[in-house]
């Protein structure tokens, strides 16, 4: 195939489920890792205040780099696009010159989240229970270091998207691996948790920095901005700023409204999140990856053929996530039981996290379409409407979080996060529809 402007929608489908099957394949083992370590935390710990604490803590020191993650991969690959079109040694100098920077942000924001993060913990309407409380403001320390680690992973990770390896997807499973281990090798506390978590995060770190070394990749930090793309990003990094941040609120909400719920709930809600978000993040990022180079072309080249053809793989998206969504919420209770039923989870905490995961299966579908249109927006570089829907994706999140979980309690977290789904799906439908339609008028 010479590009997918020139090619019909038969090729088109077999290329996207092609490249989607073998990322899948490869995902697939660091979602298994995930699993597994929470199988791990879960026969070990149940859902008491300590996972309380664990889960809470992670959500509040992953956010600055799932927030970085969200806006870059939309961002860097572009970029990069059009500077090798310049030469290889415009992308070094670009590269160089971003890890500098990113370096220096790190080393800033390290001690900015140890007194955010340490006066946020020890606030009293926070919702956490005391003793949940006191331990995530005890662990905050051996946790903390995982904001200035993550957002350098979430730069690698966009280089590695940039130059198209798929190795990052197993990448992906060394920090759940090495918190696993650590878990079956220790007998210590659940200090474990906490202290394995930063270590697991630079494991992953040092082995994306290996593979970008024996690639002849990883590049030499420089704090200057000679690069030419600068200009072009610093533009389109403002238009996704606000949108990308709030959307990466997201993941935050759920925490904050289970906690007020009483001690245990965040941990149950933790346990059938990690498994509804493990297995929307496996399809999620098979379908991006994929979608995304064929998408570009298309959109710069025939603007119709891209609406036709986001429509089609929407359609394929909704009927995969329905069948699939609906087979593991049938198979839920039996599930959950044989991956978390021992130790110190028992068979009420199992009809908890079973119940919640079979309905957060309504979001698959929702959650699938609505990523195809989203990676369309960005494939179209269309970064004003892209935060428009995030904004619209927040506000449905917290609003019908706000009405349903006083009433449905941890259920109605996860109906209000289908609730999202469907409303980005609406919007990002809507915002590519006009935008693809002005590029051909």
């Amino acid at each position: 195939m010479k590009g997918a402007a020139g090619a019909g929608p038969a090729v088109l489908d077999r290329a996207m489920v092609r490249g989607a099957t073998v990322i899948a394949a490869f995902a697939a083992l660091a979602a298994a890792a995930r699993i597994g370590q929470d199988v791990a935390i879960a026969g070990r710990y149940g859902t008491g205040p300590q996972v309380d604490a664990y889960y809470f803590s992670l959500a509040l020191v992953s956010w600055p780099a799932a927030f970085l993650l969200a806006m870059l991969t939309l961002l860097i690959p572009p970029a990069e696009a059009v500077l090798r079109q310049r030469g290889e040694q415009a992308v070094r100098q670009w590269r160089s010159e971003l890890l500098g920077w990113t370096l220096a942000a790190a080393a800033l924001l390290l001690p900015l989240a140890w007194w955010a993060l340490d006066g946020l913990l020890g606030h009293d309407g926070l919702g956490l229970s005391g003793a949940a409380a006191d331990v995530a403001s005890t662990m905050l320390p051996y946790i903390v270091i995982t904001v200035p680690v993550g957002i350098l992973v979430a730069i690698a990770s966009c280089w590695f998207i940039a130059s198209g390896w798929r190795s990052l997807s197993l990448l992906e499973a060394l920090p759940p691996l090495t918190l696993l281990s650590l878990l079956a090798l220790s007998q210590s506390s659940f200090a474990v948790l906490f202290w394995g978590t930063a270590l697991a995060l630079v494991v992953q770190l040092l082995a994306m920095g290996v593979v970008l070394l024996r690639a002849r990749m990883l590049p030499v930090p420089r704090w200057s901005l000679r690069s030419p793309e600068w200009p072009g990003f610093a533009r389109a990094s403002l238009a996704l700023v606000g949108g990308q941040m709030l959307f990466a609120l997201t993941p935050l909400v759920d925490p904050f409204f289970a906690a007020r719920l009483g001690e245990g709930q965040v941990a149950t809600l933790s346990y059938a999140n990690r498994l509804v978000l493990g297995l929307l993040s496996l399809l999620g990022l098979a379908l991006q990856r994929a979608a995304m180079p064929l998408l570009s072309q298309l959109a710069a080249a025939q603007p119709a053929e891209a609406w036709r053809t986001v429509l089609r793989w929407s359609l394929m998206a909704a009927l995969a996530g329905s069948g699939i969504g609906a087979l593991l919420a049938l198979t839920a209770d039996p599930l959950v039981a044989f991956l978390f039923e021992r130790g110190q989870f028992g068979a009420d905490d199992r009809q908890s996290v079973a119940r919640l995961f079979a309905y957060g299966m309504l979001q698959l579908p929702l959650y699938l379409v609505g990523l195809v249109m989203v990676t369309a927006l960005a494939s179209a570089r269309a970064v004003g409407l892209l935060a428009a829907v995030t904004g619209v994706s927040l506000v449905t999140k917290f609003a019908a979080s706000a009405l349903l979980a006083p009433a449905l309690g941890l259920l109605g977290l996860s109906l209000a996060s289908a609730l999202m789904y469907l409303a980005t799906a609406v919007a990002a439908g809507i915002a590519l529809r006009r935008h693809l339609n002005r590029t051909t008028s």
